[in-house]
């Protein structure tokens, strides 16, 4: 491990380097022009690694860090967003739920699937806007998000740009820091500044996501069957 992160550093101090850069310089520039400005937490590697250079860049003041609970996320998942709080006490945490829970919305919707994926909207998007509102106090806001959102991780996300505006909804600004980052060099970041990771990627899995996803490899549905079967019967 010692020497993984020894050979690696000098490419890790200018990604690092680069990325602390983009979050300070993206907040200069939208700071005046937004209400709000958050970092989304999900609890997994890449929104750990998002967290902890957020808060290098910016002062605890400047941003509030939303978790965007589904209600469909594993065990793991909300293990690591509680020692998340305890590993950055000093940053302010916050959830954000629909007003529905994942077996209301299953039961009036039908399951998510590749065609109909209404579940980041009605369990994600919607619910963190929402709170942002309520936060600041005003019913229509202007909110820089700052999310970790990469290239690497899917076909459909290669196309994304650093910062998008008006993407997810009219009033939001979504940047991504590690854009550019691969997986390899996430798990190099968590290892080199000592952070816990969720341990539903001890079990193999790649990405970690809802218990139920559409858009999940097999390989997640067999572990996720296999390690995460009593957080999933609520859905099948």
């Amino acid at each position: 491990m010692v020497s993984m992160l020894t050979k690696n550093k000098p490419l890790m101090q200018g990604m690092v380097q680069n990325s602390l850069s983009f979050i300070c310089e993206t907040y200069k520039k939208h700071k005046n022009k937004t209400d709000t400005v958050a970092v989304a937490f999900s609890g997994g590697k890449d929104s750990l690694v998002l967290l902890d250079l957020a808060q290098r860049a910016l002062e605890p003041s400047q941003f509030v860090v939303v978790f965007g609970d589904t209600d469909m996320e594993v065990r793991d998942t909300y293990r690591a967003v509680e020692r998340s709080k305890r590993q950055w006490p000093h940053l302010s945490f916050y959830t954000a739920r629909s007003n529905k829970g994942a077996e209301t919305t299953w039961a009036e919707m039908g399951p998510p699937s590749r065609i109909h994926r209404w579940c980041c909207s009605v369990h994600k998007s919607a619910p963190t806007l929402l709170l942002l509102r309520q936060l600041v106090g005003k019913p229509s806001i202007k909110a820089l998000i700052f999310d970790g959102v990469r290239w690497e991780e899917s076909p459909s996300r290669a196309d994304y740009k650093a910062v998008t505006q008006g993407g997810k909804h009219k009033m939001q600004t979504n940047a991504s820091p590690i854009i550019n980052w691969n997986a390899g060099e996430v798990f190099l970041y968590l290892f080199s500044r000592g952070i816990m990771f969720n341990d539903a990627y001890r079990y193999g899995v790649v990405r970690v996501g809802c218990a139920v996803c559409p858009m999940a490899p097999q390989w997640w549905d067999v572990i996720s069957w296999q390690v995460y079967r009593n957080d999933m019967v609520k859905l099948v």
